[in-house]
């Protein structure tokens, strides 16, 4: 029952926030741009939506397998090193982004045995790369957007499947 309820509460966050960042702002060129994007005194969405996301995340799937603890850690250190602008705190969002994304494909792909959703997201990851200037370079954003459903396809087949 606890894992249902973060489930919800994970999915509800993330989409809740990127819903409301499309219809004020469009496709942006990442996620991570929406922080900029906002009024200054809502710059801290930019943090909770992805501590909304990532922290549910770890505890559902940190018994599942070590990894995703360190994948929604990343995750969570993009969130706090929100002004990626600065070269302070670029490194810091960069690699907890890329060990968020590698990370939990990689546990999707073994622990959770769920390797076709590993698979299909690196071919769709492929073909955005291909068509990053169709898609007016936001192509972070459409990697970003994968890589965040693949968890929650993945985390709704292990919770309901």
């Amino acid at each position: 029952m606890l894992n249902i309820a973060l489930f919800i509460t994970m999915v509800t966050i993330f989409v809740g926030y990127v819903a409301t960042i499309w219809a004020l702002y469009g496709v942006l060129t990442s996620i991570s741009e929406s922080y900029y994007r906002l009024p200054k005194k809502w710059n801290p969405m930019f943090t909770l939506a992805l501590w909304g996301f990532a922290f549910p995340a770890m505890i559902i799937g940190t018994p599942i397998t070590g990894l995703m603890f360190f994948a929604c850690a990343g995750i969570m250190f993009v969130g706090a090193a929100a002004q990626f602008h600065q070269k302070i705190t670029k490194t810091v969002h960069l690699v907890g982004a890329s060990l968020g994304m590698g990370l939990s494909q990689v546990a999707i792909a073994t622990a959770f045995g769920m390797w076709p959703i590993t698979a299909a997201s690196v071919v769709i990851a492929g073909l955005i790369m291909l068509f990053r200037k169709q898609l007016n370079y936001n192509h972070v954003w459409w990697l970003e957007i994968l890589c965040f459903t693949a968890i929650g396809l993945a985390y709704g087949l292990y919770i309901f499947g």
